[in-house]
């Protein structure tokens, strides 16, 4: 990844590759300082190269300087984008280059902007370029406490069966669904990789026990310990008292008779069956209640 940073005396600014998810934005500042004793002209202008998968997806650009002006890019858009601005004598002026990625484009989607900045006089001229490549970000979904595996397995579940829908008119169509993350240590939360934070949103709406979306992303950091899961077996003891939340016995209520940790398995006995039969399930399909 590049990383160029310069600071001269007459004009400071940091670019370096990224990458974001779709519909993110990128903010570039730089510093203009006119170093002469007489008000002088600058110029920006900004150049784009792309390398997606639908030539009509739209990058936007904006300057924010005094005023923002927005600019629209994609491989099919050639619009030249160029502001000047003034700066008096001994004065700063600071401009930001903002970029905000498009909603719907795929992964490893790129887009290359090269600036360059110059007086008007011809004294002083500086370029760059960065590259912003498309990558998929990590969204936390509210769900009821007890429900994050249940939700996790009908988001699985509903993202595929909207995925084969749009099969149908865009043959690019892939599951929106990256991966989920359901960590057993956490309550009314489910973690989802996706490119597109807002379709996943759209897809859980009606699923049982989805309360809504988090705002923001997640870094991987704030969550990676969970990557390596305890057993699922840990924290059961014998005689304690769980609910089934997967399987023939959903929502049934039942006591821990025996706990295989290699197998990662547990012997319930159904509390409300007139018969005692023992019932052998996942660690999994199993959430620890309070004992009665």
């Amino acid at each position: 990844m590049e990383n160029t940073e310069s600071q001269f005396e007459w004009i400071k600014f940091q670019v370096k590759d990224a990458t974001l998810g779709c519909d993110r934005t990128l903010d570039i500042p730089v510093l203009v300082k006119n170093i002469q004793s007489s008000k002088r002209r600058f110029r920006i202008r900004v150049t784009s190269d792309f390398n997606q998968v639908d030539r009509l997806v739209e990058w936007f650009l904006a300057i924010q300087d005094q005023k923002t002006k927005n600019f629209t890019l994609s491989p099919i858009d050639t619009i030249k984008v160029e502001e000047e601005f003034d700066v008096d004598a001994r004065k700063e002026r600071k401009l930001v280059l903002q970029i905000t990625s498009p909603k719907g484009g795929y992964q490893n989607d790129s887009a290359t902007f090269k600036f360059v900045i110059e007086s008007e006089d011809g004294i002083h001229k500086k370029d760059g370029q960065f590259t912003v490549q498309l990558a998929p970000v990590i969204m936390a979904l509210k769900t009821t406490v007890g429900n994050e595996y249940q939700v996790s397995k009908d988001l699985e579940r509903q993202s595929e069966k909207d995925k084969q829908e749009r099969l149908e008119r865009d043959p690019n169509a892939t599951n929106e669904v990256l991966a989920i993350m359901s960590p057993y240590e956490v309550k009314g939360y489910v973690f989802v990789e996706t490119m597109h934070p807002d379709r996943v949103s759209f897809i859980a709406k009606g699923i049982k026990g989805y309360k809504g979306s988090v705002e923001g992303d997640i870094k991987l950091e704030e969550i990676e310990h969970y990557l390596t899961p305890k057993p699922a077996v840990t924290g059961l003891e014998l005689g304690a008292f769980v609910e089934l939340i997967d399987g023939p016995f959903k929502g049934e209520k039942a006591k821990i008779i025996s706990i295989d940790s290699g197998k990662e398995e547990v012997t319930v006995q159904l509390v409300e069956s007139m018969v005692p039969i023992p019932v052998t399930v996942r660690a999994e399909a199993i959430r620890q209640l309070d004992n009665k």
